[in-house]
């Protein structure tokens, strides 16, 4: 396994990074200047991940989705069937993705928080290695201001779409009488695509790793409408159905129309991705081309008495697909766990890179033993106040664990508790009793570990450095209280 490093010293970081220039060299990489032909292809690694895309958006089968061009992409990579999110949440799944690390080690265990400095990417060890590095992300969460920039040569993030709300700008001249308000919380997929066709086009070098990251999916609902003309231009937020249900109204029509928006958007998304997939597949004849799709976390739309994302780990939110499509990588549809910590080495694999070993797992090889997967949901300190869709209101506070086993069966909790475990992707809970006995001291000591590492990484870090025109940003979206 190569991978990403626990944090390090800034000295000890400049001392690994020289190193592994040398090592690059040692292996024979092709300077980044030279350009790819026929003869002489180029390497291009790409990573694509779609904001809030839920398993069965694609059904991770191929051949089978509503996603019908990203199925018959599909056809020819390899598909994860138990792929699950590190979180439910955009920054500490993507953080996952880019470090190898789980949110509990990187320290980036809520949406903003800052990704330090001092953890170690994938662009900055395949930059060292003599890669062109290039990013276009779709969302103000993966901003360069939370850290995700690191590595990159380009990073495109400047959004265009939605605004914060003059209750958001209130709060922020609170605490910061000149704060101004940015332009825009996201982009939608024609844009992305654009701006990634565009890179491609610029971006020099024998050796290239790209990261394309698309919003669509996410709520508003139906936004798509806008620029795709495919229906009524309307929208809908997660916040006024669960304000319903809290009256006393039934939550279902809404919740039905909002998939069917959530659908739409699917296939807008779809249509766009296209394009930057059939441009990367009539590259090939210059470059030796490995591409990873998949997603930061999924969506709820009434599993478990829930909506939307974030304060879950339910397998709606934290059940993706996961698409390898490598001349390295046999076809097929695989059935053994991944995790989000496993896309960060996997890239190192098919970028031939030379890193330190740390969490993640080579997706390419056959285990020797059926993998797990584990990850958590967010930090709630103090505790906040969930609403469901049966019209209560939970109290949730702490981080809460999970384990996914060999046989896909999910285990949730905490050091002093072991919460209802859920099998592969059924909704039905069943009791804690049903947790087996030789795996409840096992489980209990597991989420100890994790919550000690955490508590270790919030203590070597400073997580909340953001502005507050940052923080009135995350809020505008509804990703912080």
């Amino acid at each position: 396994m190569h991978s990403l490093r626990p944090i390090l010293s800034s000295s000890l970081t400049a001392i690994l990074l020289a190193a592994l220039v040398v090592l690059g060299a040692a292996f024979g990489c092709t300077p980044s200047g030279s350009e790819p032909t026929a003869s002489n292809p180029g390497v291009r690694v790409v990573l694509i991940t779609l904001d809030t895309l839920r398993y069965d958006a694609t059904a991770g089968e191929q051949g089978a989705s509503g996603m019908p061009a990203l199925a018959a992409w599909s056809q020819e990579a390899k598909v994860f069937t138990r792929h699950f999110s590190a979180t439910a949440s955009t920054q500490p799944s993507h953080a996952s993705m880019l470090t190898g690390q789980h949110p509990w080690q990187h320290g980036v265990d809520r949406n903003g928080a800052v990704l330090s400095p001092e953890a170690l990417t994938v662009p900055e060890v395949l930059k060292e290695q003599g890669f062109s590095t290039a990013a276009a992300v779709a969302s103000f969460p993966v901003a360069a201001r939370f850290g995700f920039h690191q590595g990159f040569d380009v990073y495109r993030d400047d959004f265009s779409r939605g605004s914060v709300g003059d209750r958001w700008v209130e709060d922020a001249k609170k605490n910061d009488p000149d704060f101004a308000a940015p332009g825009g919380f996201y982009n939608l997929a024609d844009v992305i695509t654009e701006r990634a066709l565009d890179i491609l086009d610029k971006t020099e070098g024998h050796q290239q790793f790209f990261w394309f990251h698309y919003f669509d999916p996410h709520s508003p609902y139906g936004n798509t409408a806008a620029v795709d003309g495919d229906g009524p231009a309307e929208t809908m937020s997660p916040r006024p159905i669960l304000e319903a249900a809290a009256a006393g109204e039934d939550p279902w029509p809404e919740v039905r129309r909002a998939q069917g928006l959530y659908s739409r958007d699917v296939s807008f998304l779809d249509r766009q991705l296209d394009r930057l997939l059939q441009r990367l597949l009539e590259d090939e004849d210059r470059f030796k081309t490995h591409v990873i799709i998949t997603a930061d976390h999924g969506e709820s739309f009434g599993e478990d008495n829930s909506l939307a994302h974030g304060r879950r780990v339910t397998p709606a939110q934290i059940h993706t697909p996961l698409m390898i499509r490598s001349s390295l990588a046999e076809p097929g549809v695989v059935d053994h766990v991944a995790g989000s910590v496993d896309v960060g080495e996997t890239l190192l694999v098919l970028a031939d890179a030379q890193a330190p070993r740390n969490q993640g797992r080579n997706l390419l090889a056959t285990p020797q033993r059926p993998p797990r997967a584990y990850g958590m949901r967010r930090l709630y300190d103090p505790p906040y106040a969930d609403r469901r869709l049966d019209g209560t209101t939970v109290e949730i506070s702490g981080p809460l664990f999970y384990m996914v086993d060999r046989d896909g069966k999910l285990y949730r909790g905490t050091e002093e508790e072991l919460l209802p475990s859920v099998s592969g992707t059924d909704v039905h809970l069943a009791s804690a009793e049903d947790v087996p006995p030789a795996l409840q001291e096992p489980l209990r000591k597991l989420f100890r570990t994790f919550e000690q590492e955490l508590e270790g990484a919030l203590q070597s870090e400073n997580l909340d450095q953001l502005d507050e025109e940052s923080r009135a940003a995350l809020r505008a979206l509804g990703y912080t209280q």
